[in-house]
């Protein structure tokens, strides 16, 4: 048995940087009004993490692909009795019920940065798309996002779960895995040396980085409306 290398390290980068961006944001919005210019920027930053990861799920290694990992629900269903049988099948990558997480947190997450953009404090920061819509939009969009944190919540409190299930429960390392992105390669029917990834593709990853920072850019300081003059009066 030898361990591979399976996440590559801008994976590793997204998720870690997504989980402190998610704790910057809830801690920023706990502490008010004063710190709401920062909590709209952890929330860019986070959006532009989305579009990475949505991408990199395109064109990143083996493992970050969505191809490797979306199963078709017959495949989920028997890896979850397999599961409840106390059996470990395994799987180099995501297995294909782990494997819901990563569009489950594009989804949510994803939504939450987007009804952002529209959202208000109510006193002195607003996102830059917010005069584009009515104040009862406004207002809606504004409910929705801070319902959908607690739908985050739920998520992020599942996957750890998950995670210290497989590895204290069913003795299935993962933790280490998400620091190192090396996972020991235990099935003996396949090739180990085709099992990990040649590279983490980083020149890739930065010039992704960099288009993604140039869209973020022109979407809230170049492409969002200039609010009328008496706006806040």
């Amino acid at each position: 048995m030898q361990k591979k290398l399976i996440w590559d390290l801008p994976l590793r980068l997204f998720h870690w940087l997504l989980v402190l961006a998610l704790v910057c944001q809830w801690i920023t919005a706990e502490l008010g009004s004063g710190y709401m210019d920062y909590h709209f920027y952890i929330g860019y930053f986070t959006l532009g993490l989305i579009i990475f990861r949505l991408i990199w799920g395109i064109v990143g290694p083996k493992y970050a692909r969505f191809s490797n990992f979306l199963y078709p629900p017959k495949a989920i269903w028997q890896y979850l009795m397999s599961f409840l049988r106390a059996k470990n099948p395994h799987f180099t990558g995501h297995n294909p019920l782990g494997g819901l997480i990563v569009p489950a947190v594009i989804l949510v997450v994803g939504s939450q940065a987007i009804t952002g953009l529209f959202a208000s404090d109510d006193v002195l920061a607003s996102g830059p798309y917010m005069s584009a819509i009515s104040s009862e939009t406004q207002s809606w969009l504004d409910s929705l996002h801070h319902q959908i944190f607690n739908v985050i919540l739920a998520i992020a409190g599942l996957h750890i779960l998950a995670i210290f299930w497989y590895q204290f429960g069913r003795k299935i390392p993962l933790i280490g895995a998400m620091f190192s992105g090396k996972k020991m390669i235990t099935d003996k029917k396949t090739d180990t040396a085709q099992n990990g990834i040649g590279s983490s593709r980083l020149i890739l990853a930065v010039i992704i980085a960099i288009i993604i920072a140039a869209f973020l850019y022109w979407l809230i300081a170049i492409a969002a409306p200039v609010p009328e003059v008496d706006y806040y009066f």
